[in-house]
């Protein structure tokens, strides 16, 4: 329904285009009572205005924060895995039969990570180094090897992460590929007798 108009016209401009200044002044006075008068509508476009930016946000928050958690178990499942390989200790199997120190190892970090992620999902390697603290050519194709008593050691876990939320993965990687996170210890066996 159309508001009412009172408008004034001299004699003069009856003729003048009347339909056309008519229109002119209904469409000015929808205009201005749109901007002022309808409240609810204004409330309806600044929410969504600030709703897209805040959910953008509370995702952000959500996502680095389990991002994060992600690697703080990697390190803690590491670390947990390196503390019973420097001493030389072994699990025992659900026969109560003991595993071997590798096993050992790759059990404990897997069991420590499963609080965050698959452990299924965890790459874990475990070499000896060199005096000079570097990693042996081809690290990644070495077969696990906890070594020996007194010597140097580095396991090194990794993590494939995936944003959940599609906006924040294109973002920070490309093509929305799994961010790796990486954790590593580097020890010496202490001088344990072997098994």
């Amino acid at each position: 329904m159309f508001p009412s108009i009172h408008m004034v016209w001299t004699e003069e401009e009856v003729g003048k285009d009347y339909e056309e200044r008519a229109m002119k002044e209904i469409a000015k006075q929808n205009v201005f009572s749109r901007i002022g008068g309808n409240q609810r509508g204004n409330t309806v476009v600044e929410v969504s205005l600030l709703l897209v930016p805040f959910m953008i946000l509370m995702f952000g928050i959500m996502e680095f924060g389990l991002y994060f958690f992600h690697q703080h178990t990697l390190q803690h499942a590491t670390r947990e895995g390196m503390r019973l390989a420097l001493v030389g200790e072994v699990l025992l199997d659900e026969n109560n039969d003991p595993l071997t120190r590798e096993a050992s190892i790759i059990e404990t970090i897997r069991e420590q990570a499963a609080l965050a992620m698959d452990p299924n999902d965890v790459q874990i390697w475990i070499y000896k180094i060199g005096d000079n603290y570097e990693d042996p050519e081809d690290w990644e194709n070495l077969v696990a090897n906890a070594g020996e008593p007194a010597d140097y050691m580095r396991i090194r876990v990794e993590y494939d992460h995936e944003f959940l939320t599609p906006l924040l993965g294109d973002i920070f990687t490309e093509n929305g590929d799994p961010v790796k996170l990486s954790a590593e210890a580097t020890y010496r066996n202490e001088l344990f007798e072997e098994v």
